[in-house]
């Protein structure tokens, strides 16, 4: 079954793209291709919303016990992940804002880097998501008066409107995208009211995919992710922002797509 699998995903493929495609990305996108329609294709496929890139928070929540092994325990973003830490400037008893936190894989830096006196403010849209990184939150041993969680859509009002709330509490003076705008589609009225709503001097930054066109591997992350891999999620950043700084990684090289960081601080 799985290598009947792999022939229809490899004509799929081939079919679906424009672009000349290498024996190297043949393979490698076929194989990845059939280990996660194995995984969680028919998962995806039955929670993403009609008519949209992003998947419902259900999807989210079916996929997040996957999710470290799905991503190879974060191998590919790695390098990236610690340079968008790095950006912040974070100092001992700084409080972060982690958007899009997901599993948290964000917190064993996050948490070495601002201490026992700092905090970590940790969002994200789904329930199945937040929990695994609950469990990750206490093997960490980290205190309860060092991390809030809270579960927002981030792609409704009211969701956006919970992370303002807390902005303001708490005023956060770094703030973290991690791999979530290019899944978001209200992306840009998202980052420019996260933006609005900090205070001037807080450092921004943000880690996710990107391609500059539509290429075979652009379209695997794409499927898998529920993402758009074109966006370019880093402009308003760019234009609100000053010391902007944009860094590309390249551990999906052989799909032909990259992982950027961009950050900046407001003025």
């Amino acid at each position: 079954m799985v290598f009947r699998g792999l022939g229809v995903n490899i004509a799929l493929t081939i079919r679906s793209t424009p672009d000349p495609v290498t024996p190297r990305q043949y393979v490698a996108a076929s194989l990845f291709t059939t280990y996660w329609h194995v995984a969680t294709g028919p998962v995806c496929k039955a929670f993403i919303r009609k008519g949209s890139v992003m998947a419902d928070t259900r999807w989210y929540d079916k996929f997040a016990p996957l999710y470290n092994v799905g991503t190879f325990g974060d191998l590919f973003y790695r390098r990236a992940r610690q340079k968008a830490i790095d950006e912040l400037d974070l100092s001992p008893g700084s409080t972060v804002l982690d958007i899009f936190c997901g599993t948290g894989v964000d917190f064993a830096r996050l948490h070495q880097e601002i201490g026992i006196q700092g905090c970590i403010l940790a969002v994200d849209g789904s329930e199945g998501m937040l929990k695994e990184a609950k469990a990750r939150s206490g093997k960490l041993e980290i205190d309860d008066n060092c991390i809030v969680f809270l579960e927002a859509d981030l792609s409704r009002n009211s969701g956006i409107e919970k992370i303002v709330s807390q902005i303001h509490e708490k005023q956060p003076h770094q703030v973290l995208f991690s791999l979530g705008l290019t899944c978001l589609e209200n992306w840009q009225d998202f980052t420019s009211e996260i933006i609005s709503a900090v205070q001037p001097g807080t450092r921004l930054a943000i880690m996710d995919v990107y391609s500059k066109r539509l290429t075979l591997g652009a379209r695997f992350i794409n499927w898998i992710g529920a993402a758009d891999c074109p966006r370019t999620v880093w402009s308003a950043l760019e234009k609100n922002c000053h010391s902007f700084q944009w860094f590309e990684f390249r551990p999906f090289k052989v799909l032909d797509v990259s992982v950027f960081v961009a950050s900046g601080t407001k003025p």
